[in-house]
C-alpha cells in the first residue's frame, strides 16, 4: 500500500506541473484544447492525491509499524479515533492533508462550468496547479509519509498525548482547509493581474471563497484555544505563542480583505487594496508553515527543525515578487474609480478598518519573530512576552469595536458629523446606561469599562438595524415577528450575515474582557476530606485514584463542588505520566455555566493520594466566546448561502452564456 501511495504522489507532482505549463500556455495562446487538457488533469492530481491520502489512512488504522510514520503516530492501545487523527497529528501527514484539500478545492474550480471568469481561468488553474506541485514535490522528496522503518518493529511510539483530544480530530483539518481555501482567492488575484480584469466582477465571483477562507481561518483559531483551554491545564486559551500567532495573521488580514473587497465591489475603490489582501492571505498561509516547521521560531506547537519551512519561503518570496511585478505593471488600471468623499462615509470606515486589521497583523507578525530578527542582528535571542502582544492588540481592539458601531451607522459616498450622531444617538446612549450600571455594579477599572461601553456600543447599533429592518418588513407584509425575521434574513443575507458576524465579535470582545480581567486563581494542598474556599466554591477533596496502563501512570483526584452547602458537582481532574514521551499530561475537570467556569487542574497527589495538590481557576464570561464563535459561523452561512434572487440571477447569467455558446435556442 505505501508503494500506491508514493507512485499515487509522483503521478500528482506531474499532473501538477503538466497542468500549470498547459493552463498558462493555453490562456497565453488562446488554445482552449490545451486549456481543457490542463482541467483534465488537476482532476486527475485530485484523484492521485485522494488515493495516497486512502493509502495512508488504511498503514494507520492497519497499525503498518513498518512504516515510519505510522510507527511515530500510532500504537497499538490507541483508540481508533486518533488513528484517524494521526493522519494529520505529524509532519509529514499534515503536508498531504493539505495538499488533499488544496485537491479539492481546486476540483471544485475545475468543474465549475466558465461564466464571468472564462478569460480568468486558464491562469487561475495554473496558479493553483503550481501551488498543488509545490506541495507534491515536498511530499515526494523532503517529507515522504510512506518512507519505510529501517527495522520493522511490533509496537509503535503513539501519537502525542497532547493531541488525543476530540478537537484535535477536527481543528487541523478546519485550520488546513482555511489554508486551500484562501489558494483560490490568490489564484484569481493573479489571474486580474495577468489578463488586466480588474473590474468588480472577479471580486463579486470569489466572495464566498473569501468567505470560506476567512470562516474556516477562524473557526481553527477557535477550536485551537478550545483545545488549549482543555488540554494545557493553565486555565488559559490564548498565550500569543507563535504558532498561535501564525494561524491569526492572515486570519486578520482575510478580515482586511473582506472589507476592502465589498468597496470594491460596491464602489470601484481599494482595488490595490483587495489585490495585495488577497494575496498577503495566502501567502501569510504559507508563512504559518514556515513558522511551524521551519525551526526558525520555538513553539509548544511546533514540529521541530526542519528544512522544509525554507521551500515555503522561497515560495513565497517568488510569488510575492511576481505579484508585486504585476502590480507595478497593472499600476494605472489599479487605480480607484471614485475617491474617499466624505470622512463621514462607509468607505472612510473600511478603509480604517483595514488600516486596524492590517496594523494589527503587523504587529503580531514582528512581534512573532522579533527573537530570530534579535539572534540574527545581536546574536541573542529576546523573546516578546504576552503582556507585549497585550499592549500593542488592546487599543487596537478597543479601535476595530469602535469603528465597528460607527460603521454601521455610516451610508455610502456621503456623509456628515450630523447625520452621524443622528444614527449613532441612541446606541451611544444605551453604551452609557450601561457604563453606569457597571461602575454601580463596582466595576471600575478605566481600560474594561472602554471595552464593555464600546462592546455595547457596537452590539446595540447592530441589533437596532435589525429592528429597523423587522419592523420595515412587518410594515409590508403584516407577517409574525419570527417569520418576518426570516424573510429579512432570506431577502438581504449578506447585510444581515455581516450583522450577525458583528454580534458574534461583540460576544467574543466581551468574553476576553470577563476571563482576562476578572480571573480568580489558587493553588491549594488539601488533605483527603479537607475543603477550601475559593470565591462563593467550597471544594472537598474526597479521593485520589490510580490506575497503570499500557499508554499511561492514571492519577486522578475527586473534588466535591459545594456552594452554599449545595452539591453542585463533582470533579475528577488528572495528572498522568505517558510512557511515550516520559512526561506528566494534565487532564482538566471544569464546571461550565454562561457567567463562569470553574476550572480545576490537579498539579500532584503525595503521600500515595493523602494529599492533593490543586490549581483552581475561576473564569469569568470564557463560555461567550465560544458562544461568539458559533455565532460568527452561523452569520457567515447565511452571508454564504445564496438568497432566491441571487439564484436566479446565476441561473440567468448561465443561460446566457449558453445561448452565446450555441447550446440553446435563443
Amino acid at each position: 500500500m505505501e508503494d500506491i501511495g508514493y507512485w499515487a504522489l509522483v503521478l500528482a507532482l506531474v499532473g501538477s506541473l503538466y497542468a500549470a505549463v498547459a493552463a498558462a500556455l493555453g490562456g497565453r495562446r488562446r488554445f482552449p484544447e490545451l486549456v481543457v487538457s490542463a482541467r483534465n488533469a488537476i482532476l486527475a492530481v485530485g484523484g492521485l492525491v485522494t488515493l495516497a491520502a486512502i493509502a495512508l489512512f488504511y498503514l494507520l488504522l492497519t497499525k503498518d509499524f513498518g512504516i515510519a510514520y505510522v510507527y511515530e503516530h500510532v500504537a497499538s492501545y490507541q483508540p481508533t479515533l486518533y488513528d484517524v487523527s494521526a493522519f494529520w497529528g505529524g509532519l509529514e501527514g499534515s503536508q498531504l492533508l493539505w495538499l488533499w484539500l488544496l485537491s479539492a478545492c481546486a476540483a471544485i474550480v475545475a468543474i465549475r462550468r466558465p461564466g464571468w471568469d472564462s478569460a480568468l481561468r486558464p491562469y487561475v488553474l495554473a496558479a493553483i496547479a503550481a501551488t498543488q506541485a509545490l506541495f507534491a514535490a515536498l511530499l515526494v522528496f523532503v517529507t515522504d509519509p510512506f518512507a519505510p522503518m529501517p527495522v520493522p518493529r511490533s509496537e509503535g511510539f503513539g501519537l502525542n498525548p497532547l493531541l488525543q483530544n476530540p478537537f484535535m480530530v477536527i481543528h487541523p483539518p478546519i485550520v488546513f482547509l482555511g489554508y486551500a481555501a484562501a489558494t483560490v482567492p490568490f489564484a484569481y488575484a493573479i489571474a486580474a493581474l495577468v489578463t488586466g480584469r480588474l473590474d468588480r466582477d472577479w471580486v463579486r465571483g470569489i466572495r464566498r471563497w473569501n468567505l470560506i477562507a476567512w470562516i474556516f481561518l477562524g473557526a481553527g483559531i477557535m477550536l485551537g484555544g478550545w483545545w488549549a483551554y482543555l488540554e494545557l491545564g493553565w486555565g488559559g486559551y490564548w498565550g500569543w505563542d507563535p504558532v498561535e500567532n501564525a494561524v491569526a495573521i492572515p486570519w486578520l488580514i482575510a478580515t482586511a480583505g473582506l472589507h476592502s473587497a465589498i468597496v470594491q465591489e460596491r464602489r470601484g475603490m481599494f482595488k490595490t487594496w483587495t489585490i495585495a489582501l488577497l494575496v498577503l492571505t495566502f501567502e501569510l498561509c504559507l508563512l504559518a508553515t514556515f513558522i511551524t516547521r521551519s525551526g526558525v521560531i520555538q513553539s509548544v506547537h511546533a514540529f521541530g527543525t526542519s528544512s522544509l519551512g525554507y521551500y515555503y519561503l522561497a515560495f513565497i518570496v517568488a510569488s510575492l515578487a511576481l505579484t508585486f511585478g504585476l502590480m507595478y505593471w497593472r499600476r494605472g488600471q489599479l487605480r480607484g474609480e471614485h475617491e474617499l468623499d466624505s470622512a463621514f462615509s462607509r468607505e472612510t470606515g473600511f478603509y480604517v478598518t483595514n488600516l486596524l486589521f492590517s496594523g494589527a497583523a503587523l504587529a503580531v507578525l514582528l512581534g512573532t519573530f522579533y527573537p530570530a530578527l534579535t539572534e540574527l542582528t545581536r546574536g541573542v535571542s529576546a523573546a516578546l512576552g504576552v503582556a507585549f502582544f497585550n499592549r500593542v492588540f488592546g487599543p487596537i481592539g478597543l479601535g476595530i469595536l469602535l469603528v465597528m458601531g460607527f460603521c454601521t451607522a455610516l451610508g455610502w459616498r456621503l456623509g456628515s458629523a450630523k447625520a452621524l450622531w443622528r444614527a449613532a444617538r441612541i446606541p451611544a446612549a444605551i453604551a452609557g446606561g450601561a457604563a453606569i450600571a457597571l461602575i454601580v455594579a463596582g466595576i471600575h477599572e478605566p481600560i474594561v469599562l472602554v471595552a464593555l461601553l464600546l462592546s455595547v456600543f457596537a452590539g446595540a447599533t447592530t441589533l437596532i438595524e435589525f429592528y429597523r429592518g423587522l419592523v420595515a418588513r412587518r410594515k409590508i407584509t403584516g407577517e409574525p415577528v419570527w417569520r418576518a425575521l426570516n424573510g429579512l434574513l432570506a431577502t438581504s443575507r449578506r447585510r444581515y450575515g455581516g450583522h450577525i458576524i458583528h454580534l458574534a465579535v461583540v460576544l467574543i470582545a466581551v468574553g476576553i474582557v470577563g476571563s482576562s480581567f476578572y480571573k480568580v486563581e489558587q493553588q491549594v494542598v488539601l488533605e483527603r476530606g479537607e475543603a477550601v474556599t475559593v470565591e462563593d466554591y467550597e471544594l472537598v477533596y474526597e479521593n485520589a485514584e490510580f490506575q497503570v496502563t499500557q499508554e499511561k501512570q492514571l492519577n486522578a483526584a475527586t473534588v466535591a463542588v459545594y456552594r452554599q452547602g449545595r452539591l453542585l458537582d463533582r470533579l475528577t481532574p488528572e495528572s498522568n505520566f505517558h510512557w511515550n514521551i516520559q512526561q506528566r499530561v494534565s487532564e482538566v475537570d471544569i464546571r461550565y455555566s454562561l457567567t463562569e467556569d470553574l476550572y480545576v487542574v490537579l498539579a500532584g497527589l503525595e503521600d500515595e493520594g493523602s494529599l492533593a495538590i490543586l490549581q483552581i481557576f475561576i473564569n469569568p464570561l470564557v463560555n461567550w466566546i465560544w458562544l461568539g464563535g458559533a455565532l460568527m459561523i452561523l452569520g457567515t452561512v447565511v452571508a454564504v448561502w445564496p438568497s432566491a434572487a441571487e439564484r436566479r440571477a446565476a441561473e440567468a447569467r448561465a443561460r446566457a452564456q449558453e445561448r452565446i455558446r450555441g447550446e440553446v435556442p435563443a
